[in-house]
């Protein structure tokens, strides 16, 4: 029989979904579920659904997310970068399609993601620099070379641009979206819901 799992929807570059991705990984281990990761890229996503995409929201809105993170973070006790890092944005093709190609390997995603976010949100290094990746996998005893060439194949970089798609088909609106059986769960602060939902499938 097959392990259950939880569907994953995030941006590699999504500060709040760096803030729950220790957590999920405790609660997926907990209830004996396995991670399906299915990193999408927000500036399909957001539009795709009817949101204002980042640069063209509001400053008060954009502020108002910020104050919301540090005070997320603080209070989670998760280290993070105090002002906007400098690498935030840039290029996705390679840091998405690393828990992809990780996974196909039989490797840690979850770990592997979880690093790659706190390599952007904890420690403000370019996660879109080749070098940067490699030192990552080399901390977690994955061969980074490797794994990079399936991370930019067509056929991982096909697989983000799907779940892209499939997530405005579903109506997942953001990241981190955590689905159980079904039921999806918007953000890292439902996390506490998606437990809810495991604890009713009686899988702990």
């Amino acid at each position: 029989m097959a392990q259950p799992v939880i569907e994953y929807w995030y941006s590699i570059r999504s500060s709040f979904t760096y803030l729950g991705a220790e957590r999920l990984g405790a609660l997926a281990a907990r209830h004996g579920r396995r991670i399906e990761h299915r990193p999408m890229l927000l500036s399909i996503v957001v539009p795709g659904t009817g949101g204002i995409p980042f640069g063209e929201r509001h400053p008060a809105r954009l502020q108002q997310a910020w104050d919301d993170l540090l005070r997320y973070a603080d209070y989670l006790e998760i280290p993070i970068q105090q002002t906007d890092p400098v690498h935030h944005m840039g290029p996705m093709e390679l840091p998405s399609g690393m828990p992809l190609a990780a996974a196909r390997a039989g490797l840690d995603a979850d770990r592997l993601s979880l690093q790659i976010h706190a390599a952007l949100w904890r420690d403000d290094r370019d996660i879109a620099d080749p070098a940067v990746i490699d030192a990552i996998c080399e901390d977690l005893g994955m061969d980074g070379p490797r794994l990079r060439a399936v991370a930019l194949s067509e056929g991982i970089q096909t697989e983000i641009l799907e779940n892209s798609e499939e997530a405005v088909r579903r109506g997942y609106i953001g990241s981190p979206t955590y689905v159980v059986d079904g039921q999806a769960f918007y953000g890292q602060d439902r996390l506490f819901m998606v437990e809810r939902a495991l604890q009713a499938t009686g899988a702990s």
